[in-house]
């Protein structure tokens, strides 16, 4: 072959190559997490990638044949169960293509906390089953808290006594299903990370040992033990990792000296494990993977490698159309070495009472986040953007075409994967719409803002705003198209709770006939929309033991509202005082708040004209 007949060949090949903000229109532009290499040419030849979990796909025919380390085979098997789900979703076949792909990031993962909220053992298993189709390979479960020690012990049975709970009473995993789980997250390449966190979040501990102040020597030897036990329940090599906690020991009888951490810590270690902790923390000997969880700054105080669950991966504090913007350009571990950089969890911290154990699932946008940030995980992102948090860039802005690609691929995933799924699946498509923001005198503060749920200013980390006052007013409006007269139902909020403890910080909750405290309302072509009938109006004191119904709108049921043929003018008045949450979200949608659709034919413009 000749030089120019084999230049022609090669851009020939390299033309089909798939960049991740592509768009072909079918299956392989559907996948999450996005593919680093996609080849439309199933006999082209590649360059192999030799690194920790990569692999090459090769599908010809329908067929599928991969080439990788362990770990990466199993990566490859997900993608392709994805691929063939989502073409056949579409009645068409699996396209021929190579696939090269491999993880930025070791350890990816999802932090389930059980301690508060009792979930059942095939909730879990369901979670897993989602994260090893998203790629994650780590489940971190939170099995101790102040409401419940929820892992059984035999040498301390009385850490089970109903007295000793204050939620989900008596509610716990027997050692067999601690097992069960392990190794069914085993069997899926999905490492457990078991908690016991201590000494903080101890106050279950302390009732049931009856030892008041853990700085007692019973008080160590016996969570030593309890160590042990827990490292007696499966081998370092299925469970190598043990996380001891060591955050917020706030309280008198919390307060240890180091030589109970030291003993703890010598304990995880002597037993072969990883000393893993968080950070803000305790000073744990011998721990070798940090776990950032708070703030806006590097907390790891030195070179030890970390895990992410910092700022946006809080999912509780999170609304499900906000977790488009954490997917989309939020950096994972932003500091150190590549080497210290090992990954990132994602934390559903429900502090709050549920009625239904699905209530932790349905309020925290469980799935969308898994499905979203598997992107995000998988890939790392170039660059942290940090006034981009809770916020999208302008549609004129080049960023703004990756936010609608993974838009595009959450709804495919919502729609071809998730439709018959038994847990509910809230988002809806946000990036074609246009709103403008301004003050009550008419000043301009923003225009064609594309999304649903709108921050004028965030309450969390890092702080995006679009205006730096904590109090006054803001008026939302958009202009949406009708092609005819339309019924539907309508995802409305001006709370924005956090299912941590946020009815507490921004009580109370709205009394009946008010949107929120704030005097806040919504007006559909000037006639003003009713808030719901609030199951708990006016809660104040201490709601955490109050459990959430109907507080945020992605988890009541949709307001009716009527869309005219024509324009439509929807206006939104945020008064604001204080408090934490500054949110206004609308959007129209059909079906179920579990299972919501877009509303098809609607044009959106941010002025009348």
């Amino acid at each position: 072959m000749n030089r120019k007949v084999a230049y022609i060949l090669f851009s020939a090949i390299f033309s089909l190559v798939i960049s991740p903000n592509l768009a072909f229109g079918d299956a392989l532009d559907e996948l999450l997490p996005r593919p680093r290499e996609v080849i439309r040419a199933p006999h082209a030849l590649v360059k192999k990638r030799i690194s920790p979990g990569a692999y090459i796909l090769r599908v010809r025919g329908g067929k599928p044949s991969a080439e990788g380390d362990e770990e990466g085979l199993r990566y490859a098997k997900a993608t392709f169960a994805q691929l063939k789900k989502l073409s056949e979703a579409e009645g068409k076949p699996v396209p021929d293509c190579i696939i090269q792909d491999w993880p930025e990031f070791k350890y990816r993962g999802l932090m389930l906390d059980c301690g508060r909220n009792y979930q059942s053992v095939e909730s879990i298993k369901d979670v897993i089953r989602a994260l090893a189709a998203y790629k994650y390979n780590i489940f971190h479960w939170h099995l101790t808290d102040n409401y419940g020690w929820r892992l059984e012990s035999k040498i301390h049975p009385e850490l089970q006594k109903r007295e000793s709970f204050s939620r989900n009473i008596g509610k716990f995993y027997t050692q067999k299903e601690f097992k069960e789980v392990v190794e069914f997250a085993r069997a899926r390449g999905v490492t457990v990370i078991p908690e016991l966190d201590m000494p903080g979040h101890t106050l279950a501990f302390r009732k049931a040992t009856a030892i008041g102040n853990l700085a007692d020597e019973k008080a160590k030897i016996i969570l030593g033990e309890l160590i042990d036990e827990l490292c007696s329940l499966a081998p370092a090599d299925i469970m190598p990792i043990i996380h001891l906690g060591t955050d917020e020991a706030r309280e008198r009888g919390e307060k240890v000296p180091q030589s109970h951490l030291d003993y703890w810590a010598a304990k995880v270690t002597g037993n072969g494990r990883k000393l893993m902790g968080w950070s803000p923390g305790l000073k744990l000997p011998g721990q070798s993977i940090k776990h950032l969880w708070m703030g806006a700054n590097d907390p790891r105080g030195d070179a030890t490698a970390y895990i992410d669950s910092q700022n946006s991966y809080y999912i509780n504090h999170v609304d499900p159309e906000e977790l488009l913007s954490v997917a989309a350009y939020q950096q994972p571990c932003r500091w150190g070495t590549k080497e210290e950089k090992l990954g990132a969890i994602i934390g559903v911290w429900h502090d709050d009472a549920i009625l239904d154990s699905e209530d932790v699932i349905r309020m925290n946008a469980v799935y969308p986040a898994i499905a979203l940030l598997s992107d995000n995980f998988w890939l790392g992102r170039e660059k942290d953007e940090p006034t981009l948090y809770a916020r999208l860039p302008a549609p004129n802005d080049p960023r703004f075409a990756l936010a609608q690609d993974l838009e595009r691929r959450i709804i495919a995933h919502r729609d071809k994967l998730f439709a018959s799924f038994r847990h509910p699946f809230p988002y809806i498509a946000q990036t074609h719409m246009r709103w403008r923001m301004t003050d009550d005198k008419g000043n301009l503060i923003a225009n064609d803002i594309a999304q649903a749920t709108i921050y004028p200013r965030h309450f969390w980390f890092p702080k995006a705003a679009y205006i730096n006052s904590n109090d006054g007013v803001v008026i939302l409006e958009t202009w949406i198209d009708c092609n005819q007269d339309i019924d539907c139902g309508a995802w409305i909020g001006m709370c924005g709770f956090s299912r941590s403890d946020g009815r507490s910080r921004d009580a109370p909750t709205p009394k009946l006939g008010e949107w929120n405290k704030h005097g806040a309302k919504i007006e559909i072509n000037s006639h003003p929309i009713d808030p719901p009938k609030w199951v708990h109006p006016a809660t104040a004191g201490n709601p955490k033991e109050i459990p959430l119904v109907d507080e945020d709108y992605w988890y009541r049921e949709p307001s009716k509202i009527h869309l005219k043929k024509g324009k439509n003018h929807i206006k939104l008045t945020l008064p604001k005082k204080g408090g934490w949450k500054w949110i206004g979200s609308f959007m129209p949608i059909l079906g179920t708040s579990d299972h919501p659709k877009e509303v098809k034919g609607l044009k959106y413009a941010s002025s009348e004209n």
